[in-house]
């Protein structure tokens, strides 16, 4: 597992972590230089509809949401017309999952044959040994639904050399995608995902997230 090893064997290994910062406990070079957040997608009607478009047509701003993101950004009334589908918790949707795979393959050192590792977390039985497993980036897509008895989307993902890490948290309608400033800037840039910057999860205190400077 990599450095991921001894937060994994503490015992305390249930949802998942969050990296380091560059200089964090676990070293210099450990952490990442950038991240933000990827918007799982929301559906009116079957048409993908962006979060801040959705929250704009009740004069609300995401950049105003003091918590975590997950399904309670919708929990106040917005100005939604339609059969609205909320943005999937604790997985993106496969359309999200698809995009975020082709970008991170043009930073990955073998493209979308890049060896990764996943890691899924125990969610009811809290003592069950966490099982790491190893395999290409496409696979990500080929193997999307189909998940062994038990389990459910990976917690953690990353490709071997360690050069990005992925966190999709099993009560949050958003993933978390840490890496160097370039992939980061490409993701917040890409017109076919809402990528966002948002406080970490880390950064929360009693739910609500405590705002950089």
């Amino acid at each position: 597992m990599d450095g991921l090893r001894p937060l994994l064997e503490s015992g305390e290994a249930v949802l998942g972590y969050e990296p380091d910062g560059p200089d964090g406990p676990a070293g210099p070079g450990q952490g990442f230089a950038d991240r933000c957040w990827v918007l799982h997608t929301l559906r009116v009607d079957g048409r993908p509809v962006r979060w801040a478009e959705a929250l704009a047509g009740s004069g609300r701003r995401l950049a105003d949401w003091p918590f975590t993101l997950s399904y309670l950004v919708f929990r106040d009334p917005v100005a939604l017309v339609g059969e609205v589908e909320l943005p999937r918790i604790g997985e993106p949707d496969r359309d999200c999952l698809v995009r975020l795979v082709e970008v991170l393959a043009r930073h990955s050192a073998d493209g979308q044959a890049t060896d990764c590792r996943f890691a899924s977390a125990a969610i009811e039985d809290l003592l069950r040994p966490v099982t790491a497993h190893r395999g290409r980036l496409d696979e990500a897509v080929a193997h999307y639904g189909v998940w062994p008895e038990g389990s459910q989307f990976p917690a953690h993902w990353w490709p071997s050399d360690g050069s990005w890490f992925v966190l999709t948290n099993w009560d949050l309608s958003a993933t978390e995608v840490f890496g160097p400033p370039a992939l980061i800037a490409e993701l917040l840039a890409d017109t076919g995902l809402e990528a966002v910057r948002h406080p970490a999860v880390a950064e929360a205190a009693e739910g609500a997230a405590r705002w950089p400077e």
